[in-house]
């Protein structure tokens, strides 16, 4: 293992590695069949998209190209899902639950969730100029977007599982 590499994983704090683990926990749990609520179903997306744009404008500022370049992001990953209407495990059930196939996707968006967030963080600590070069900011910010994007995406394509007004919006 090369110096740098053992510096930053020496001094990286350790509830860093706690979350590493309860991601990976939280994303071989998906890789199961599980009907969830839509509540639940919410959840997710929500917290990573608050966080993502909270990391972003953490480390690049919350200037309007970033929250644009985050926005981008979150725009294209939606329509992954959405537009490309990739294909899907997921029923409808009745009392607002749904029945969900399990995928290794989450499991995979979480550690590059991870593995971004950790890249960014150890970029900007090695070189903090990085954080006002606008191709840098730019770039982070949509791939954190991106990543948020991915998960309303599946959220919502699961959500169109249930019949036209047969299921709420709101819970």
């Amino acid at each position: 293992m090369n110096t740098t590499a053992y510096t930053f994983l020496t001094h990286t704090p350790v509830w860093v590695w706690f979350l590493l683990a309860a991601l990976i926990a939280l994303g071989l749990k998906q890789s199961r069949d599980q009907v969830v609520s839509r509540t639940k179903l919410l959840v997710l997306p929500a917290v990573l998209g608050v966080l993502s744009l909270a990391g972003a404008s953490n480390a690049f500022g919350a200037a309007p190209e970033v929250v644009l370049a985050w926005a981008a992001g979150l725009a294209a990953g939606v329509s992954v899902f959405t537009v490309a209407r990739l294909p899907l495990r997921a029923q409808a059930l009745p009392d607002d639950r749904f029945a969900v196939g399990g995928s290794w996707l989450p499991l995979v968006l979480l550690l590059g969730v991870f593995t971004l967030r950790y890249a960014v963080s150890a970029s900007l600590a090695m070189t903090p100029g990085l954080a006002t070069q606008a191709g840098f900011a730019l770039t982070a910010s949509v791939l954190y977007g991106l990543m948020s994007g991915l998960f309303a995406g599946r959220a919502m394509r699961i959500l169109a599982q249930a019949p036209r007004g047969a299921v709420p919006l709101a819970a």
